[in-house]
């Protein structure tokens, strides 16, 4: 191959792949990347003509200038003078590992610092991530990027070193394929005295693939400085071998040179959706399932903080902004690949899973700002409910209220009769001050005080509620308890009583509207057309029935249909030889059948019924010392408890699988039958795309393709779906009489990377003891849905019910005038709910943005779908970016193409507020 006039025979593209934190934590790495940055500043302004891509991801420089502010000009300097490409993202991450919010939130923070910085480069850079989700060329799009560069999970029958990638909707992008991996003409310059020879055959040995235009060799890894003798290494090469010239370029030049007109992106290959084939590289899947509790933690902060941000939408108030930057900051830099995927150090993953918890304590700070106004919109005695969905939903709050479970109305659930005695004790004379202490105000022990007085000589009686109507005088109490201490012996011994009322903790229903409000109480008309019934090992309320069977599996119903499948929530565990990247089979040893089992009724309806059951089985306690091809013959007891929930109004039974985990090196997956042998396939939503599976993967490479997917709201595999409240791991499996659909519960193993892998060629990294993924001690709780009312998923309410499902309310107490309880229509909300959805499209983001609101539908359906949304004021079509692509359009009546993400802002002059 010889250079065309005008182009290098290749390119070469100086970088350092900067995993922000793997097998050190972050401030380690970040240590070794000051130090890098630092030479990388120097070269660049020593070589006029070098060139460097700092890894997509701006993360990076914001590190570096924490350390290093005063460089800050050197970096803009850099990327102005165009020797310098960062971004598009915040951080490289996991496309599986979140959903698809975080992903755009990746995007709007890594653009915006590139911009403050000289510019983010055009590329949506993808080099290491362990396989790609279907809608991300959609969502690169959206931010007007019309090229993508990646290596992992292409499929086999890509031979050239671009291709056409389709998000679900048709939307496509360019994608610099890196066939190679990010380091593929590291080789070229080893030993350097041999340049010449080896880009001469590494050319010649792939033309077929580079197909007459200039290939990219990447040059650098993972953690690589910069060549100081790179450019000097190039300079001779292409003296001596004009032919075979090496142009030095950023990825977003080589990417800009490329030929975009119409014939030419034509002419390449096309792959639809997502990619998550093992056939060219390892994609690594078993990240998806190790170490649950990063993945828990990562989909609670995101629902957290978009369930924050609809409610500050609603409630308007003081600019909450900066809470949201500061949570949504924590939860993209945890997406990194190698940080929510839980496959580094301990150490990373401890501090990753904090890093999440904070996130979420940010979301919840920001609603508890406008819990004083929530809780006008109840009164006193009462709560009021906000709903997130943008779909109307039963709701459901707990209520701590004064009374006798007699006095109860059928349409309320006692749950618990409460203690009547806060506090009793005996005290010397001299030191009833203290009681005085505990006061502060009219508060004690966390209530108010309503009454106090004194029974009999030497007796103090208190009592305190959560309303206390009337004055309480504390002088007056005082004085009069002063009084009476002086009246008697200082040692002289006192009873001292802290009561309150009779009272019980209740459960209350009710309906609220899409992203609105209801008020919630006892008197209150809830949904109350189904209750729940339920015996010692069943539950039904009316649209599904829960029976437990031998040995405490349970048979699920769908009463409207009559549609069953049995057997479900069996327990099946096996060894594990693997790592963090890569489940390990063994041969043998798998563990099915419980050694003890019991069951009870713990809620018995009518809002709310649950069944425990609780198994014990005898597990080994991990792998042979001598021969890790084998489980040990040492076992312990590994307690089940499974939770079966039925609400009112719900199609859908809620499970809760509970354990500490007891043994090591092990996978434990609960089984849902499909009721079909045969099954063909499963559909899984995640990251704002519904992708179809078959029952195999596509191999080739160096790693045996685990038939083991991902899923983030639901999986539909032979007409039953399980709703997931955060990434899970599944398979399709057979089974008799049904195939089933297993979940893993967790996966536990003791080291980072093996060597020798049963299922993979190579090493993932090193071989670093983690103890801590085992999750010894820890425990686990894995929540899931299974719903059989919709057999057909995409012609279905299963995504309303996987919000029904995934989404909490917001509640407060109620803090109107009292005078408004018993009112069985509820109050009437400030302002209308800001986008209520009536049809199938889901509201999936809806913030205050700009002045106006932002609002985030998905059609995750494989048809068109009417959007039928009712929102406050004018709207505009906008790019997901912010930029308005078309003005005026009707929320109730536009269409959403199939598998489309849709962005609408309010219109420039519109009023969005909460209204009075």
């Amino acid at each position: 191959m010889t250079a065309r006039r005008g182009e290098p025979a290749m390119w070469l593209v100086p970088h350092t792949h900067w995993d922000r934190e793997w097998y050190e934590p972050h401030d380690v790495f970040r240590a070794r990347l000051v130090m890098m940055v630092d030479g990388l500043l120097d070269l660049l302004e020593a070589e006029p003509e070098c060139r460097f891509t700092l890894d997509g991801q701006a993360a990076a420089v914001l590190d570096y200038l924490e350390i290093r502010p005063g460089a800050a000009g050197r970096v803009r300097g850099a990327v102005e003078r165009g020797q310098l490409d960062i971004g598009p993202f915040l951080i490289l991450l996991d496309e599986f590992c979140c959903d698809g919010e975080s992903i755009v939130r990746n995007l709007e923070l890594g653009v915006a610092a590139c911009e403050a910085m000289g510019g983010a480069m055009r590329v949506g850079y993808l080099p290491d991530m362990f396989g790609h989700a279907a809608q991300m060329p959609q969502i690169l799009r959206g931010f007007g990027l019309a090229d993508a560069a990646l290596w992992r999970g292409v499929p086999a029958g890509v031979e050239r070193d671009a291709f056409m990638w389709q998000a679900l909707d048709g939307e496509a992008v360019r994608v610099e394929y890196l066939w190679d991996g990010y380091g593929s003409a590291l080789k070229l310059f080893e030993p350097p005295e041999k340049a010449d020879r080896l880009i001469g055959a590494y050319l010649e040995r792939h033309a077929r693939r580079f197909a007459g235009a200039p290939p990219a060799g990447m040059y650098g890894t993972d953690h690589m400085a910069p060549r100081t003798d790179l450019m000097g290494m190039v300079r001779a090469h292409n003296r001596s071998h004009p032919g075979t010239a090496v142009g030095v370029a950023t990825l977003g030049q080589v990417v800009a040179s490329r030929d975009h007109s119409d014939p030419a992106l034509a002419a390449l290959p096309v792959v639809r959706g997502e990619m998550r084939s093992h056939a060219l590289g390892n994609i690594l899947p078993g990240v998806l399932s190790v170490r649950t509790g990063l993945k828990q933690a990562m989909a609670q902060a995101e629902r957290a903080l978009t369930t924050a941000e609809r409610f500050d939408a609603w409630i308007g108030g003081p600019d909450r902004a900066a809470f949201f930057a500061r949570g949504w900051g924590l939860v993209v830099e945890s997406s990194a690949h190698d940080s929510v995927t839980g496959c580094g150090a301990d150490s990373t993953a401890e501090e990753v899973e904090a890093r999440l918890h904070v996130a979420a304590h940010v979301a919840r700070g920001a609603i508890d700002t406008g819990f004083a106004d929530l809780g006008r919109h109840a009164p006193s005695g009462d709560v009021a409910v906000y709903n997130p969905s943008g779909w109307d939903m039963p709701v459901q709050a707990e209520l701590v209220v004064e009374g006798e479970p007699s006095q109860l109305p059928g349409s309320v659930q006692l749950l618990e009769v409460l203690g009547t005695t806060l506090g009793d004790e005996d005290v010397a004379a001299r030191d009833l001050p203290r009681i005085l202490r505990r006061i502060h105000g009219r508060e004690l022990f966390g209530r108010q005080i309503r009454e106090w007085g004194f029974p009999a000589p030497g007796e103090l009686r208190l009592v305190v509620a959560d309303i206390a109507p009337g004055v309480f005088d504390l002088d007056a109490f005082a004085t009069e308890l002063e009084r009476r201490r002086r009246e008697c012996d200082p040692g002289q011994r006192w009873r001292v009583r802290i009561v309150t009322p009779p009272s019980m903790r209740v459960l209350v229903g009710a309906r609220a509207p899409g992203t609105g409000v209801v008020a919630v109480g006892i008197g209150r008309r809830g949904p109350h057309g189904r209750p729940v019934r339920a015996g010692g090992a069943w539950l039904d309320n009316g649209l599904v029935r829960v029976e437990v069977e031998e040995p405490g599996t349970v048979s699920v119903t769908d009463l409207p249909t009559g549609r069953t499948v049995r057997g479900a929530l069996a327990l099946v565990d096996e060894g594990d030889r693997g790592d963090s990247y890569n489940f390990g089979p063994l041969d043998a040893g798998a563990v099915g059948e419980p050694a003890r089992v019991s069951v009870s009724l713990l809620e018995g309806g009518p809002l709310r019924g649950r069944l425990g059951i609780d198994r014990t089985y005898r597990l080994p306690a991990g792998l042979d010392a001598e021969d890790r091809s084998r489980r040990s013959s040492a076992v312990v007891d590994q307690v089940v408890r499974t939770t079966v929930e039925l609400r009112e109004e719900e199609p859908f039974a809620r499970v809760c699988v509970d354990l500490v985990n007891a043994a090591a090196d092990h996978r434990l997956r609960v089984l849902v039958p499909t009721g079909e042998r045969g099954v063909g396939g499963s559909a899984s939503a995640g990251q704002y795309g519904v992708t179809m599976r078959g029952r195999g993967g596509e191999g080739g490479w160096g790693e045996y393709p685990l038939p083991t997917y991902p899923a983030t709201r639901f999986v539909s595999a032979g007409g039953v779906a399980i709703h997931t409240d955060r990434l899970m791991e599944y398979e399709v499996v057979d089974g008799d009489p049904a195939d089933a659909i297993a979940l893993t519960v967790v996966r536990a193993v003791g080291l980072m990377s093996v060597n020798l892998h049963p299922l993979r060629d190579e090493p993932a990294g090193s071989e670093i003891p983690v103890p801590g993924a085992q999750y010894l001690g820890r425990r686990v709780r894995t929540e899931f849905a299974i719903d059989l009312s919709c057999p057909d998923w995409s012609g279905s309410d299963v995504v309303r019910h996987s919000d029904q499902f995934r989404l909490a309310p917001v509640v407060a107490e109620g803090t109107g005038p009292a005078a408004d309880r018993g009112r069985a229509d509820g109050l009437a909300p400030r302002g209308r709910p800001a986008a209520r959805t009536t049809g199938r499209v889901c509201l999936e983001s809806l913030r205050r943005r700009g002045g106006g609101l932002e609002a985030r539908f998905v059609n995750y359906h494989h048809r068109d779908e009417v959007l039928g949304a009712m929102m406050r004021g004018l709207w505009d079509r906008a790019g997901l970016d912010g930029r308005i692509v078309e003005e005026l359009v009707d929320p109730a009546t536009m269409v959403v193409p199939a598998s489309t993400i849709l962005t609408l802002r309010t219109h420039a002059g519109t009023t969005t507020g909460a209204e009075a």
